[in-house]
């Protein structure tokens, strides 16, 4: 027992020793222009680069990957409910190079406007979704967007339309539209809009077929120089106000990344175009290809392995029990780190009470990584212990006089015993002096 736990400590000693070289951000291996990004795997939390992620800038037309939000919190049945194009709408929308050539008086489900609002970017298309979610008023649309951003957690971010149009108040960041990008893409509705390359939606009150091509997505074009087959949308938004913005998911090996890139500059200081042109795709990719190739799903501590041991009371079978992982832990590492790197930390009560059964959790071990917890598992007792009913007893009374009231009920006894001492030998005293002879008086006449 005692080699065992000199040996434990000497491995715990080592490994604080160990370089840790892990960061809660990494820095890729090229350098990023856009003026913002952030990318997180949605799977572990784990942030993997940040650039500016807190500045707050105009968003473009991401904006509608909100209005989709809050679109998908209030309808019901995106297939069964629709709305038709009013005329006012139609006039707000003329001129825009984002539309889907819906016309006045056109009626669509709710399910095809957002097909057509994600796939082509369609002003229309948004503005009649927040005209329906709005009851008639996009104003007050506006208002729920801002409302849903504040319940996400977003402190950086406010909307003055669905659509994404320029105004000096309409700003997220990186990090707050990573978080609405990743509550939205919670509905399987929406993913599935997004993934699509094309789609054929329906005029009902006409029927007249309109088809729709994804243009908001150069990741997921097969043969495109920003190919990325893995690739599930979201948006990308080209203004000159607020450059190019993406804001995109990409799988690998089990596990789903999120990348927002925003202000990526339409051309140089010089007026010239940027190289490549559409530098959101690039860098999103980039980003995608750089965390595929650097991290993988790493096994830090396997089911079984023994740990540590434990102190025992009230067994006369033994006085430690040995204890090891009850689950195995896996998790998100970059591929340079030795996994001699990480810190393991049993926390373990200073004794268990028998008696003890093999397989009982006594304790846990925390997993640490430069002072990031990668995640925690059971210890459990290797061995069952049997209990003794004398010293469970023992050790009952032992604690009723070792706590507080047990002390105080010890001295309170042994004032008792010295007060009834004192009143005894007071006593006897008295005794003794009552049984004295009484001296002799002699009376004279």
């Amino acid at each position: 027992m005692k080699t065992f736990r000199v040996l434990l400590a000497a491995v715990l000693s080592l490994s604080l020793l160990l370089p840790v070289t892990a960061q809660a951000a990494y820095q890729p291996n090229f350098q990023l222009r856009s003026q913002a990004a952030y990318m997180e795997n949605l799977d572990t939390g784990q942030v993997m680069v940040e650039k500016d992620a807190d500045r707050r800038l105009f968003p473009g037309y991401l904006a509608k990957v909100m209005t989709a939000l809050v679109v998908l919190d209030h309808v019901q049945d995106l297939d069964a409910e629709t709305t038709a194009l009013k005329l006012y709408i139609q006039d707000m929308v003329y001129g825009s190079a984002n539309l889907a050539d819906i016309y006045n008086g056109d009626q669509l489900s709710i399910r095809d406007l957002l097909y057509a609002m994600m796939l082509q970017s369609a002003n229309e298309a948004t503005l009649m979704l927040a005209d329906y979610v709005g009851d008639g008023s996009i104003g007050h649309f506006v208002d729920l967007m801002n409302e849903k951003a504040a319940a996400l957690g977003c402190t950086d971010t406010h909307f003055t339309d669905p659509a994404g149009f320029y105004d000096p108040d309409t700003y997220t960041t990186a990090r707050d539209m990573s978080k609405i990008a990743a509550a939205v893409m919670e509905y399987s509705a929406f993913a599935e809009v997004v993934a699509a390359r094309t789609k054929t939606i329906t005029v009902v009150n006409r029927e007249r077929a309109i088809n729709l091509n994804n243009y908001t997505n150069g990741l997921g074009k097969p043969g495109g120089d920003y190919y990325l087959a893995s690739s599930s949308g979201i948006m990308s938004s080209s203004l000159a106000e607020s450059g190019r913005c993406m804001v995109s998911q990409a799988s690998s090996g089990g596990y789903t990344y999120q990348v927002v890139v925003l202000g990526a500059p339409l051309t140089h200081d010089d007026g010239a175009a940027t190289n490549p042109e559409y530098l959101h795709y690039a860098e999103s990719k980039s980003l995608y290809l750089w965390a595929f190739d650097n991290f993988s799903v790493r096994t830090v501590v396997d089911k079984g392995e023994m740990i540590a041991e434990c102190r025992v009371r009230y067994s006369f079978a033994g006085d430690h029990v040995k204890v090891e992982t009850g689950e195995k832990l896996t998790t998100l590492m970059e591929n340079s780190l030795e996994l001699s790197s990480v810190q393991y930390y049993p926390e373990l009560p200073d004794y268990v009470a028998a008696p003890v059964e093999k397989g009982q959790q006594v304790g846990v071990l925390r997993l640490v990584l430069a002072e990031e917890e990668l995640g925690t598992v059971p210890l459990l007792a290797t061995e069952s212990l049997s209990g003794s009913k004398f010293l469970t007893a023992l050790g009952w009374l032992q604690n009723i006089i070792h706590s507080y009231w047990g002390k105080v009920l010890v001295v309170l006894v042994v004032l008792l015993i010295l007060g009834y001492g004192w009143l005894f030998v007071q006593a006897n005293r008295k005794k003794k002096k009552s049984r004295r002879p009484r001296p002799r008086q002699d009376y004279h006449l």
